[in-house]
């Protein structure tokens, strides 16, 4: 037996929902309805499905209709249509498909409501586009008629809600957009973009959908069509650079790697790492967008790039979008720099000054491959290198184990809150990280355990990014990590309703300042003897009065707790997660953390 929504009533409660009952011969009968005689929603959600993509993120308006017809035709749990998930703010909606996208490597489609609902998911697109992270975007778009059509206007808000050029509010953000024009051509259209977002370099893509051609007839579909494209194979690293980049790296005497991503198949992780001790290489990972290297990697040698870079002969940069601060640190100048990826000049971003002796263009794990295959043939200092990386590997964790020693009294640091989150994870576990410390501070058992916030630093990114992680891994460990300032951001009234609604049992952790310590600590760094740094209290940064979190989380049954000492943050969390794992909800601890 299957449930059909088929409208709404208007009850004393207000407006309810009105299903009804139907058998599984009429189910059927429906779904074939929705085959044999689609629509141009029922095209856009079947390509969706035969593309591969699971959910469809959603926050509706006027112009879903289509496509909540289309659902209540066959049933939301369908075979024939990604799962539909109602998220009440459209920055989370999109920060979801990051999120799942970072464990699965598998793009997610986010569908908002015409021009309002796109401006709102702006800043998830931004964030997405500045770590290449694909999500299938959609959006509604006032309908284009005013009578005549199904589908033509009926409302005043679809008078003011269109614009000349939709489009142009994410242009910059994305590989490729379209308006949808026909419903014949929704399907393919969907196929398209899909395959475009999965091209390397990967990224997101997205497509208008006016009401119009979603009612409109389409052509009908077979329940085990196959996607009109595919993306392009990821191609090879030429084999000359390859050889010279080998040449260089073998011959050095302090060569140093530099990474800050990997890939959601861990092919990086695993290849780098191999590489990095067979052939004695030190590798620094910084601004970690997600982890690389296993904390306890013997090549791993901390972030201090501002010591290394000057220090090294040859730099090898893998697929990092931000290797280091200009004006921070550079390579020597006799020093040779190589950069490997899929667009290892990033030509996406306007102003990236960094030098480029060779640039090998290539998908990353097939260049890794083929250099490690490279060096084999070439003689090179590798003991000696691996003594110097291995002793500088035991003075980099000490200085990460005093630094968490030394907060653990009094308010928590960051530090102290990253090594109790790190003794939680186990061997599976993963951490969302948005305002904690830094990835070096934590204690990470593989690559892809830490996901940090993108170059791009949109806030509230990181809460809704760990829902869509743990939406795709119910049984594992998922704990977010924010400042004060980022969960505010992240619409938490939302996020938590999500987590409630699909039973994510999240472990969120806040490091609560009560001020926007990043505001501060970038008006020091330009103004390190101004005014703002003799203030008792610098402007545009406080907080204060700090709400009580924990009755946020606790709007939707969460279980929450308030940590004022460092020394009683271990038992609070061993505790969190007890309760997730027996209770199966989501938990919320808020943290009292000193100023850094």
């Amino acid at each position: 037996m299957g449930t059909i929504c088929l409208g709404r009533t208007t009850s004393a409660a207000g407006f309810q929902p009105v299903y009804r009952n139907v058998s599984a011969k009429a189910e059927n009968a429906l779904m074939t309805d929705a085959l044999e005689n689609p629509t141009g929603a029922d095209a856009v959600l079947f390509s969706l499905k035969a593309n591969g993509v699971d959910y469809l993120f959603a926050n509706a308006g006027s112009d879903f209709a289509p496509i909540i017809e289309s659902y209540a035709r066959r049933g939301e749990g369908g075979t024939v249509a990604p799962k539909p998930v109602i998220v009440p703010h459209e920055a989370a909606l999109v920060a979801m498909a990051h999120g799942y996208y970072l464990v699965t490597g598998k793009p997610q489609a986010a569908m908002v409501h015409v021009n309002v609902g796109l401006a709102n998911a702006v800043m998830g697109l931004i964030n997405a586009h500045a770590d290449d992270v694909p999500v299938i975007m959609l959006s509604g778009r006032t309908p284009l008629t005013e009578h005549d059509r199904p589908g033509a206007r009926r409302t005043p808000i679809q008078y003011g809600q269109e614009q000349f050029d939709q489009s142009g509010m994410v242009r910059e953000l994305v590989k490729w957009d379209y308006e949808l024009r026909y419903a014949e051509n929704a399907g393919n259209l969907v196929s398209r973009g899909y395959a475009i977002a999965m091209s390397e370099p990967v990224g997101s893509i997205y497509l208008s959908l006016p009401r119009e051609p979603l009612c409109e007839p389409a052509p009908a579909m077979g329940e085990g069509a196959t996607p009109l494209q595919v993306a392009a194979n990821p191609a090879a690293p030429d084999p000359q650079a390859v050889e010279q980049a080998a040449a260089w790296l073998a011959a050095a005497k302090n060569p140093l790697i530099v990474c800050q991503r990997g890939d959601p198949a861990g092919k990086v992780a695993a290849l780098l790492a191999a590489l990095a001790e067979r052939h004695g290489i030190a590798v620094s990972e910084v601004f970690a967008t997600r982890n690389v290297m296993p904390s306890d990697h013997p090549m791993l040698v901390g972030p201090n790039l501002p010591e290394l870079l000057p220090a090294a002969d040859v730099v090898l940069v893998v697929d990092a979008p931000v290797a280091w601060i200009e004006s921070a640190a550079q390579p020597a100048v006799t020093a040779k720099v190589i950069h490997i990826g899929p667009d290892p000049l990033f030509a996406r971003m306007p102003v990236r000054s960094y030098r480029s002796s060779l640039a090998i263009a290539g998908n990353t794990a097939r260049t890794l491959a083929a250099l490690d295959a490279a060096l084999d043939e070439h003689p090179s200092q590798g003991d000696t290198r691996r003594e110097a990386a291995v002793a500088a590997h035991a003075a980099y964790r000490a200085k990460v184990a005093k630094a968490a020693e030394a907060g653990s009294r009094g308010p928590a640091s960051k530090a102290w809150v990253a090594h109790c989150v790190s003794e939680i994870l186990g061997d599976d576990g993963i951490v969302f990280n948005e305002r904690g410390a830094p990835s070096p501070f934590y204690t990470l058992k593989a690559g892809n355990r830490f996901f940090g916030n993108t170059p791009a630093g949109g806030l509230g990114w990181a809460l809704p990014a760990a829902l869509g992680a743990q939406l795709a891994d119910r049984e594992r460990l998922v704990v977010c990590v924010v400042g004060d300032g980022s969960y505010m951001f992240a619409n938490p009234v939302a996020c938590h309703q999500v987590a409630e609604a699909h039973g994510l049992p999240l472990l969120t952790v806040i490091l609560n300042n009560g001020a926007w310590d990043a505001v501060r600590l970038s008006t020091l760094e330009v103004y390190p003897d101004g005014s703002a740094s003799r203030a008792n209290q610098t402007p545009l940064s406080s907080l204060s009065p700090s709400p009580d979190y924990t009755m946020v989380a606790a709007a939707s049954r969460a279980w929450t707790r308030t940590v004022e000492e460092a020394a009683d943050l271990p038992a609070v969390l061993a505790e969190a997660v007890k309760v997730i794992a027996d209770e199966r909800r989501q938990a919320l601890v808020n943290v009292r953390v000193r100023p850094e």
